[in-house]
């Protein structure tokens, strides 16, 4: 029941694109972990071009806050079931921040795009997911200073490609 009423919440809060109303329907929801950036000019020590996700922080020498940085093994360890699995990317408009009204949890200006992983786990376990390095796709899922950012679904090997 408890999901019912969340669900009817979150459709009255937010617009819905086909494949997120799906996943409430079945009580599912997506969360994402940031796995690449593309560096467009200089940043540091990192020339352009695509990096992991770790180069990019080791070089950034500090990382924005509430950069969601984790694994599909992380929501394992967490007892979270992975319903499915993807890939998507950002391309960015600057300032993206990932923290409402936090202008340290925005990226620098020179990285202007992100590569994902996404998950589709329970509605039940995003706030957990999104304690542990995690970012739900409705930001209304968990509320407080998430903010709706939107991504594009890549195949997961075009991120491999670049």
């Amino acid at each position: 029941m408890n999901k019912v009423v969340y669900l009817l919440s979150v459709l009255a809060l937010v617009g819905c694109n086909e494949d997120d109303l799906t996943d409430l329907v079945q009580g599912n929801t997506k969360v994402f972990t940031v796995t690449g950036a593309n560096v467009q000019s200089k940043l540091g020590a990192i020339d352009p071009g695509y990096y992991d996700i770790n180069s990019i922080t080791n070089g950034m020498g500090s990382t924005p806050d509430n950069l969601p940085v984790a694994s599909k093994a992380t929501l394992e360890n967490l007892g979270i079931k992975v319903e499915g699995e993807g890939c998507g990317k950002i391309e960015i408009t600057h300032p993206l921040c990932f923290e409402d009204g936090n202008t340290n949890s925005c990226l620098p200006s020179e990285i202007n795009m992100l590569g994902l992983a996404v998950y589709t786990i329970d509605l039940d376990k995003v706030k957990m997911a999104s304690d542990n390095g995690f970012y739900p796709t409705l930001a209304t899922d968990v509320g407080g200073l998430y903010v709706d950012i939107k991504y594009q679904e890549v195949n997961c090997s075009y991120l491999s490609s670049l």
